[in-house]
């Protein structure tokens, strides 16, 4: 699953771990839970070395976070925090010396390996519906059996188009996050890199509040019309009280 993750990195164990870390501390939903991950990292990812590893690592602190919250009240009835693999499907994976329970890891590590294999990847959500053109009925036999041959070569091209299309966005976010962690090698380009993400901010935010630019001169030409509209006003008011001051004056007897 690292491999088909991270393609090209599969010789640097330290980097994929990285991205992973980086991208739970930044974008997953439940904070505790990153944050004690962030914990975990902190204690032993730096001693992961190999991919074999690294992949180890992930299952051991799958299996401490699962032992931590199950029977927790946030836990889903349908998908129990269980230690993994269960025995029912990989029995070779659990063993028992002196009556204690054991995990051989050599075997957890083959089945981590075939299990979350790029080719047992489900792409079923990106399966597109059948096109209403290619279940048309023909009005002789030799149409119906060409509708038949293009049905499945049209959904094979279309899966093949969909796996490219969400490893290339893999791709992308990858080269994302690795060029915003990675390390500083071009001093200059960094600096300037560093210049035009300060001009992106400023223009997406003001003050923190998320104001864009345009947002901003929507404001400033409020309150500039406001302002002149409140001066109007006030000017409209004060002749029309000098003119009733005027026209009521009574002379002192």
């Amino acid at each position: 699953l690292l491999s088909s993750v991270f393609p090209g990195l599969e010789d640097n164990p330290q980097v994929v771990l990285q991205i992973l870390r980086k991208y739970i501390h930044h974008f997953f939903g439940c904070k505790a839970c990153a944050q004690h991950f962030e914990e975990m990292a902190k204690e032993s990812m730096d001693s992961v070395k190999t991919l074999d590893k690294a992949v180890l690592w992930l299952w051991e602190k799958h299996n401490v976070v699962n032992n931590r919250l199950a029977g927790d009240l946030s836990e889903d009835p349908k998908f129990p925090k269980v230690q993994w693999p269960i025995p029912d499907i990989c029995p070779a994976c659990h063993e028992e010396i002196k009556g204690l329970h054991s995990w051989n890891e050599a075997q957890v590590l083959q089945f981590m390996k075939y299990h979350y294999n790029s080719e047992n990847i489900v792409y079923k959500y990106t399966e597109s519906q059948t096109d209403s053109g290619e279940t048309e009925q023909g009005d002789t036999k030799e149409g119906k059996d060409t509708n038949l041959v293009k049905k499945p070569r049209g959904n094979r091209e279309n899966k093949i188009q969909d796996k490219e299309i969400i490893r290339d966005s893999e791709v992308k976010v990858l080269d994302k996050l690795i060029a915003n962690h990675g390390p500083v090698k071009d001093s200059g380009k960094n600096t300037a890199e560093s210049a035009n993400l300060k001009e992106t901010k400023q223009a997406v935010s003001f003050l923190g509040i998320g104001f864009s630019n345009l947002d901003m001169s929507l404001c400033v030409i409020l309150y500039v019309a406001s302002s002149l509209f409140l001066m109007i006003m006030y000017f409209f008011f004060r002749m029309r009280s000098k003119r009733w001051k005027v026209k009521y004056y009574r002379p002192p007897v």
